[in-house]
């Protein structure tokens, strides 16, 4: 009897130490906008709001070729020319955690959408 509530003790133990885990891991954010039809600005963070001046971004051509690789700033945003082939934006806060945006999905910010960050 003791054997079998002390299993259940720890298989309840895993469980939980199991499903907490996650959930105490930010998940990074990319937004990315353009400013103009040739200038394309990207912010990067967390779901929590937290800004990540040491993760690296990168866009990167759909051949793989790496265009532009940077180590984020205080601002963690990134603006660049836009390139005239697709590509993607590749932010990378570590193993597991990447956000990617399509260069199809970046547009001029949306009615309403007046961020400081967002304009020129």
């Amino acid at each position: 009897m003791k054997q079998a509530k002390t299993l259940q003790f720890a298989f309840g133990l895993a469980l939980l130490c199991g499903l907490a885990t996650p959930a105490l891991a930010h998940q990074p954010i990319l937004k990315c906008v353009l400013l103009d039809e040739s200038t394309v600005r990207c912010r990067a963070g967390t779901d929590e709001g937290d800004r990540t001046p040491d993760a690296n971004i990168e866009v990167i051509d759909y051949d793989g070729k790496t265009l532009i690789a940077r180590k984020l700033g205080r601002s963690a945003m990134l603006t660049f020319p836009r390139p005239a082939a697709g590509y993607y934006v590749l932010f990378d806060m570590g193993p597991g955690y990447q956000a990617i945006v399509e260069h199809d999905e970046i547009r001029a910010p949306r009615r309403g959408e007046n961020a400081a960050w967002m304009r020129r």
